[in-house]
């Protein structure tokens, strides 16, 4: 049980890693617990979809699309 809870932990870590950054521009004083909750629910479809979102940025990186 622990090796998967240490697998779905380590997915949605690099799915973090990759995906989870606001879509804008930072500003000196734009932390606000608002503004990091609607970051998170933007970026959240690709945080635990990260597999699938890798391989289309792949293939249209490639040409393949």
């Amino acid at each position: 049980m622990e090796i998967l809870i240490l697998c779905v932990l380590s997915y949605v870590a690099i799915g973090a890693v990759f995906f989870a950054h606001p879509t804008s521009r930072s500003l000196p004083d734009d932390f606000d617990w608002p503004g990091q909750i609607g970051v998170f629910r933007t970026a959240l479809p690709e945080v635990f979809g990260w597999p699938v979102t890798l391989w289309r940025f792949g293939r249209t990186r490639l040409g393949r699309d």
